[in-house]
């Protein structure tokens, strides 16, 4: 392999690299979410059974200050928020709720179920963005709690933002993801009953392909634009050297 091949090859890998990364990292959401007015314990109430799970939470909206708090209430019942002071990834990741549990195929009209996907992976890569990683949320009592939250929001309390977190409910896990989740919940003192869920179910099944398509295809354009340009400087290098 001559110079030039060896540069084109080396460039074309590294670009791959860095696309692969900005996909798998760069997340979109917050450029489509549209603000919206907080919900309030009133909006709750008059709601009847609507869903108000990742909703902006409005200044009504029960805080929780610590693990205790979070003991105290109903599964999929009460809506609470909070005011983190700290977070930390478990690495354990569950399925998205509205995701279908088999890989599906369409051919010529007609639909076969392939394999089953897991439930949960301890896994960070998620090409087809269908898992949400469990957190432990440090509260300002400085207890912690299992959580499910926006990226977002969890790169915000990650980099010292005070924030208030959507709207949120307790909900259950299965015995997998807690199988997981024991070392990490046992170090830090936090107890497995429950998580704290703040998506928005029906927000994020209506806007799954749409962010997967726009995050593709800005990554491969990256991907072209960076092979090119590092093509030319390594021959620019190599054209300097040779004189």
């Amino acid at each position: 392999m001559n110079k030039k091949n060896i540069i084109l090859t080396a460039s074309t890998l590294l670009s791959l690299v860095c696309a692969s990364l900005f996909f798998l990292n760069w997340n979109l959401e917050p450029l489509f979410k549209q603000e919206e007015p907080p919900v309030t314990m009133n909006d709750i109430e008059q709601g009847g059974t609507a869903d108000f799970t990742g909703s902006t939470a409005g200044a009504d909206i029960p805080r929780l200050n610590g693990a205790a708090d979070f003991s105290e209430i109903l599964y999929e019942l009460d809506y609470v928020t909070a005011e983190p002071i700290g977070i930390v990834p478990t690495g354990v990741y569950s399925l998205k709720p509205w995701v279908s549990h088999y890989n599906t195929r369409t051919y010529r009209g007609r639909t076969t179920t392939g394999s089953r996907r897991a439930e949960v992976s301890t896994s960070s890569l998620d090409i087809w963005g269908n898992y949400n990683q469990y957190y432990l949320l440090e509260l300002p009592d400085h207890t912690y709690i299992l959580a499910q939250v926006p990226q977002a929001e969890a790169d915000a309390i990650a980099k010292g933002k005070g924030l208030t977190l959507p709207i949120g409910q307790k909900v259950g896990m299965t015995n997998t993801a807690r199988s997981h989740l024991a070392a990490v919940c046992e170090k830090y003192g936090a107890d497995m009953d429950g998580v704290f869920y703040a998506f928005d179910n029906q927000w994020q099944k209506e806007h799954h392909s749409t962010l997967f398509l726009l995050r593709f295809g800005a990554a491969a354009l990256l991907w072209f634009v960076l092979a090119v340009g590092l093509t030319l400087v390594g021959e620019k290098i190599f054209k300097i050297e040779e004189v």
